[in-house]
């Protein structure tokens, strides 16, 4: 009887595992996805602060270009 329910205590703690592991692959994952969007944004911040202010820039929307002033 008791172990039965070990064996059943640790099946479901197993599948919690399983799960819980899939959840933090996938913020891990959203994590890289963040920090390279980071680093892109520093970049183009870089990039753009060497143009003068009275540059008009542009910013693409899909397949739209958006006067940035």
């Amino acid at each position: 009887m008791a172990e039965e329910i070990n064996k059943s205590a640790f099946i479901e703690i197993q599948g919690r595992m399983v799960e819980l592991t899939g959840k933090l692959k996938q913020v891990q994952n959203q994590m890289r996805t963040k920090e390279g969007e980071k680093k892109r944004a520093f970049l183009t911040l870089e990039e753009l602060s060497q143009v003068p202010d009275d540059t008009n820039t542009y910013k693409s929307i899909d397949t739209i270009l958006k006067l940035c002033f």
